[in-house]
């Protein structure tokens, strides 16, 4: 066994196994040479060449480490979100019409970028999404923090409130994070081992159930002429409102959905926590900008007790104004989107149905206007559908369906 060189902060040892230094990160890179004849001569660019620029930018993309194995290397998908997201909002200070092209332009570039990534790393679980939800939440408490509390305009009940709300949203997308679920995989023999290896499925057809006597609405999928109950690629049986999620390669437990935006699945053991952090991202979200808006516009009162923005023409005229107005448009954009994806996990709980459920009924041709499935044996009604998912440790699955 030979010992590792012992490497300064900056240096690492590269894809081909040379001793490298973070200087020269812009040195001997003969791929982006010639993509660059070929973009100047206005010829195609193989992906070959393509795929190796994107290599190499990874192995080259380090931060300093003084641990004696050199620097650390840092994924694309990891970083470009830490600096996309900032340098968007800073741009967005300009001026009013660079803050209307940054946040036009802000998801458009960081799903090129995710794209771009994807197609060389198809195999990889990212966690693109996820940094871009934290460094997104991060940035805009610590504008919030650092430039709009400097006005010395919000009252101490209004930031102990927020503040509050901040960290018990934090310490629910900490639980949300935890098993949501996880259905326990049997322990496999050696020549079933060998099977998965080699990537031959093998379904067992003793456990389908015939699609003509399928009348209910399930989260398993049909293919052929069979509900399918057995997963190929955990060797073992899916129960009613259960799923294979392929992120996590594992089958869930009342799998509604695999939010990428916290890189975990929602399922049996996590679905009501999720809501609860949804709830407090909402309020963080609307109460933040609120607060944001009426600190750097001038407000008017209305009602006797309500303040809303109503003068905002020197929004841009110092950098403090500007960065916390931009982020709070930032903020409401994000809250918005929320919104919708709350409101539609009302509409789910509400007739006790899954995002995987309600799916596989879309599939099957059995909702009306796409957001209510006929046939839904789990539906006891609004009120005990939502008495289920808030007291019960996990929701029921019908007796009408076979096990």
């Amino acid at each position: 066994m030979t010992d590792q060189p012992i490497l300064c902060c900056c240096e690492y040892i590269n894809k081909s196994g040379e001793r490298n230094h973070m200087l020269a990160c812009c040195c001997d890179c003969e791929d982006l040479d010639k993509a660059c004849d070929n973009c100047l001569c206005c010829k195609e660019i193989p992906s070959d060449t393509m795929r190796n620029i994107t290599a190499t930018i990874s192995d080259r993309c380090r931060i300093p480490w003084c641990c004696g194995h050199g620097a650390i290397q840092v994924r694309l998908d990891v970083i470009v979100p830490v600096v996309v997201v900032p340098s968007c909002i800073l741009v967005g200070t300009v001026g009013p019409i660079t803050t209307i092209v940054t946040l036009i332009f802000m998801p458009i570039i960081m799903l090129v970028s995710y794209h771009l990534w994807r197609r060389h790393h198809s195999n990889m679980r990212t966690k693109f999404f996820s940094t871009w939800a934290n460094i997104s939440i991060l940035f805009s408490y610590f504008v919030f923090q650092t430039f709009v509390v400097g006005f010395r305009k919000i009252l101490l009940w209004e930031f102990l409130l927020l503040f509050t709300a901040f960290l018990i949203m934090l310490y629910c997308l900490y639980q949300t994070k935890k098993q949501p679920g996880i259905l326990m995989k049997p322990k496999l023999t050696a020549s079933k081992l060998n099977e998965n290896e080699s990537h031959n499925i093998q379904v067992d057809t003793s456990v389908m159930i015939p699609a003509g006597e399928v009348t209910w609405i399930d989260s398993r999928p049909i293919e052929g002429l069979y509900l399918v109950t057995w997963c190929g690629f955990c060797n073992n049986r899916k129960p009613p409102r259960s799923g294979h999620c392929y992120v996590c390669s594992s089958c869930i437990s009342v799998r509604d959905h695999h939010c990428v935006w916290i890189n975990n699945c929602i399922g049996a053991n996590n679905h009501r926590i999720f809501i609860v952090c949804m709830i407090f991202f909402l309020f963080c979200g609307l109460y933040g900008s609120h607060l944001t808006f009426t600190t750097v516009c001038t407000p008017e009162m209305y009602f006797n007790w309500i303040l809303f923005p109503n003068d905002c023409r020197f929004i841009y005229s110092d950098f403090q104004t500007s960065i916390s107005f931009v982020t709070a448009c930032y903020v409401s954009i994000s809250t918005a989107v929320m919104l919708l994806a709350f409101l539609q996990q009302i509409m789910l709980i509400s007739q006790n149905i899954t995002s995987q459920e309600l799916h596989q009924a879309l599939v099957r041709k059995k909702t009306f206007c796409g957001i209510y499935a006929y046939n839904n044996v789990h539906n006891k009604g609004f009120l005990r559908n939502w008495m289920e998912f808030i007291f019960r440790p996990s929701r029921s699955i019908s007796q009408k369906i076979p096990m």
